[in-house]
């Protein structure tokens, strides 16, 4: 018979021969690792006749049988290995120490007989059969771009059937080719789009400057002509520092449309212009600059500006256009400011 190898990057699988005894017992001997296989340890007279049947398949053919699993630098044992024709197909099935498991060797060595029976034999299909309860071995060969085709139920044993084909991976190939087209596609039409946002409303007011901008100033009342207050009457408001001074701060946290965050006064121009920051928190993060200027039209009548504006970074700018936000804050900013006209011109 040729001993035959097959290499991974880490592991070195070999066709096991007679002289395996004792690497094949320490496999075998372990509960653990022959939960799935015989259900049991096998002691040193259990595990040679199980070898002499392997060594004696194994010498029908250069490729398929049973391989041990060791690493390359090392030679330290770290399992064992099938390779099975199956009809037309070609069968793969593996068994891990058990100090190895959790680190990626079953997921590397399934990998590696995959690519190995493709090339090799060019079946339509490689396979592998596991046990129901054996979760962490679905999920190898889940990792190994396999798929669950087919529940067996055998009299000792219910079992799954995982396959792969040529076919599958090229459709998961073309996928991913796919995939990473769009998202090129949505990267470079991100970094075309406009990051800036703004949005301004304004409105007259039949009162004095002075008497529009006295009210304005401060950060309390807006609850009483704010529209989002209208939207959740439970909002629960908290505040720090003096009302109507730099670095008054109004925090609020409502129902999922009026979300929670913070308002800070950051510059006042006398009788011009209030600057603050929004700090949204919820339903999601961002940070706006907003403002109100007022202007006077007349002695009577006051022009009243409210906007705020922001940036979206790269790549989420790309949904800016589907956010709607110049109509849906403009109409919020509208009202708003039409119920600051009522309450003011009473």
């Amino acid at each position: 018979m040729k001993v035959f190898s097959i290499k991974t990057d880490r592991f070195i699988l070999t066709k096991m021969t007679a002289d395996d005894g004792d690497k094949y017992f320490r496999l075998s001997n372990n509960s653990s690792v022959m939960k799935f296989v015989t259900g049991f340890a096998l002691n040193r007279n259990e595990s040679d006749e199980m070898l002499k049947v392997i060594v004696k398949e194994n010498d029908t053919d250069d490729l398929f049988g049973r391989y041990l699993v060791e690493e390359k630098g090392t030679g330290d044992l770290v399992g064992a290995a099938k390779l099975e024709a199956y009809g037309d197909e070609v069968e793969i099935g593996y068994r891990i120490m058990q100090e190895y498991w959790g680190k990626g060797v079953a997921t590397e060595i399934a990998k590696a007989l995959i690519l190995f029976s493709f090339k090799k034999f060019n079946p339509p299909a490689v396979v592998a059969f596991v046990n129901v309860e054996n979760s962490a071995s679905i999920r190898v060969l889940e990792k190994a771009g396999m798929t669950n085709i087919e529940r067996i139920e055998d009299i000792d044993e219910i079992k799954y059937k995982f396959s792969c084909s040529p076919q599958t991976s090229h459709t998961m190939k073309k996928a991913l080719y796919i995939l990473l087209g769009l998202l090129g596609i949505f990267i470079i039409a991100a970094s075309l789009m406009p990051k800036e946002y703004a949005v301004e409303r304004e409105i007259l007011i039949d009162k004095p400057k002075a008497e529009v901008f006295a009210y304005l100033k401060l950060l309390k009342n807006q609850d009483n002509w704010s529209v989002w207050m209208e939207k959740d009457p439970n909002v629960k408001k908290n505040f720090k520092g003096t009302d109507g001074t730099v670095g008054y701060t109004s925090i609020w946290s409502g129902n999922e449309e009026v979300g929670s965050g913070e308002q800070e006064i950051k510059k006042i121009t006398e009788n011009e212009r209030i600057d603050t920051e929004l700090r949204f928190l919820k339903p999601f993060e961002s940070t706006n600059d907003a403002y109100m200027i007022v202007e006077a039209v007349g002695p009577e009548q006051t022009k009243v500006k409210w906007g705020f504006s922001g940036a979206m970074p790269i790549p989420m700018n790309v949904f800016l256009p589907f956010m709607g936000m110049e109509d849906s804050v403009g109409k919020d900013f509208s009202d708003g400011l039409k119920n600051l006209k009522k309450i003011l011109e009473k």
